[in-house]
């Protein structure tokens, strides 16, 4: 990974879905374990288990949405390196934000259980991203997959240049 972790490190364009039909939070949740579990993998089905699980136990500690209808849930899983997939869900779900708003963005992490620098970083590069009402309002704005991959990516360069400025200044 590079000096200044980016979110395109995190997912690729096939990670990324826009308008994605959750119904609730628990659906979400599902859905995500079987996209990220390794199809490689022969205990595929205790792997999307172990996924969910995971993620479901990490919001018993404390809601991981951050207001303003964004979310970024995140686990430790049994994984070789930390990635993530983003999500635009068609309709927002309860999701118990500590502003009472329902979810409508969603980037999940998973973290390899070892982990330990990479997941600060990518937390606080997503809090970055997520903390500007522009950047959200560009983000709901996308109307497909790719709209949505290249509009993250956009945002994720123009938080580049801007953390490169403050490392140099």
């Amino acid at each position: 990974m590079s000096e200044v972790l980016t979110i395109t490190e995190l997912i690729s364009a096939q990670s990324v879905h826009c308008g994605f039909q959750a119904g609730s939070r628990k659906r979400l949740f599902q859905a995500i374990a079987q996209e990220l579990v390794d199809p490689a993998r022969e205990d595929s089905e205790e792997a999307i288990d172990e996924i969910y699980d995971a993620l479901v136990e990490r919001e018993r500690l404390g809601s991981t949405a951050l207001g303003d209808g964004v979310a970024i849930p995140h686990c430790r899983t049994d994984c070789q390196r930390i990635s993530g997939a983003f999500y635009t869900l068609a309709e927002a779900v309860d999701y118990e934000a500590p502003d009472q708003r329902p979810v409508d963005l969603v980037f999940v992490l998973l973290v390899p259980e070892d982990e330990k620098a990479a997941h600060i970083f990518a937390l606080q590069r997503l809090a970055q991203l997520f903390s500007d009402p522009a950047h959200q309002q560009r983000l709901r704005a996308a109307a497909t997959d790719e709209a949505l991959f290249d509009e993250i990516s956009h945002l994720d360069a123009e938080l580049g240049a801007v953390a490169a400025k403050r490392k140099f200044a």
